[in-house]
């Protein structure tokens, strides 16, 4: 019979293990998009909804005053936004590219779900909010940035982020963005059940 410590520690080092795997296979998997691809990906006139994507503004608040009536992306009022540096939030990307979609599935062999995960997409910027003010949430996250660099904190951790960075992220562990200002693209992978 496992004590209460027992039992916490195999619980943590389960932990350990999950996300390092996890982790493993993100870094690794190799995903080609660039800033044309989801450039031209963002015109396809039903594919993002209302609540789909989402502009970080200068309050930190989410801003997603750029969809119809019919409630689906005006792509030109978003551009806009991002000409002006403003981080965009594109959700659930995992079924837009092959190599997203084959992401998608390796990680439904470890979790047994389908998995969440954005893209963080900035024209780059000195003088705009790059990222959320410090926050948390109940659930692991993993960062992989695609192209571009940028300055992330986690926890007291301070660093630099590039393409060859994968930046595990525990749950309630308080992260952010200060600086972001070259172009980037990062995909945030959310390990919810």
């Amino acid at each position: 019979m496992n004590s209460p410590n027992n039992s916490y520690q195999s619980n943590h080092q389960y932990d350990f293990e999950y996300l390092k795997e996890c982790s493993d296979i993100i870094g690794s998997h190799k995903i080609d998009i660039n800033e044309e691809k989801i450039l031209d990906l963002l015109q396809i006139k039903l594919r993002f909804p209302e609540g789909s994507i989402e502009v970080i503004n200068q309050s930190g608040m989410v801003s997603n005053n750029f969809f119809n009536a019919k409630r689906f992306l005006i792509y030109e009022q978003w551009k806009r936004l991002h000409d002006l540096g403003f981080t965009t939030v594109i959700n659930d990307v995992l079924d837009l590219t092959e190599q997203l979609r084959e992401l998608n599935q390796r990680l439904f062999k470890i979790k047994g779900s389908d998995t969440i995960a954005n893209f963080y997409f900035s024209n780059g910027t000195d003088t705009r909010r790059p990222s959320f003010d410090p926050h948390q949430h109940e659930y692991d996250v993993i960062v992989k940035p695609l192209y571009g660099s940028c300055t992330w904190h986690v926890n007291d951790e301070k660093f630099e982020a590039t393409p060859e960075s994968v930046i595990v992220i525990p749950r309630f562990a308080n992260h952010s963005v200060s600086a972001s200002p070259e172009k980037r693209l990062s995909l945030t992978v959310n390990l919810t059940a």
